[in-house]
């Protein structure tokens, strides 16, 4: 009896199968990792909104017109209005050292910001000039990192 049709239909079935098999784990592998890409870039984007609201109600109670103690409260409720620390604390699960630190001196100097704020200047003095700069310095630092990362 000859073994060799059966033999080569066996071989050729087994390496149907791995080769299927192979193919499909490297698909999926690929998603896998266009997923996680796609979480990463919406937690970025995330944060960088809420670092944005909350600037821009600094921004606004540093130009609001009426009392000081009206612009101090909607200055200290910036952060906690728009979740940046909910949203930094995500970073902190997920993001890589670099974008983390990039994230902590940003969220610093915001705060210095808003406690510059806070304390009763105004949007045109030289000292809230000089903390809006330097945040607006490390934000975009940050996203020039956040970019980086998902580009690799």
């Amino acid at each position: 009896m000859d073994w060799t049709a059966p033999v080569s239909a066996l071989i050729g079935g087994l390496v149907a199968v791995v080769s299927t098999y192979l193919a499909d784990r490297g698909r999926w592998h690929r998603q896998e990792l266009a997923r996680a890409l796609d979480r990463q870039r919406e937690l970025y984007s995330a944060f960088l909104a809420a670092l944005f609201g909350a600037r821009e109600q600094i921004f606004a109670a540093s130009r609001w017109p009426r009392s000081q103690a009206e612009r101090k409260s909607m200055a200290a409720s910036a952060v906690r209005d728009h979740d940046v620390y909910a949203r930094r604390y995500q970073m902190e699960l997920t993001a890589n050292p670099q974008v983390r630190e990039c994230t902590r001196i940003t969220l610093t100097a915001l705060l210095d910001y808003r406690n510059e704020v806070a304390s009763g200047a105004r949007w045109n003095t030289r000292r809230c000039e000089a903390r809006r700069d330097q945040f607006r310095d490390c934000q975009q630092r940050l996203l020039e990192v956040m970019r980086s990362d998902l580009t690799t």
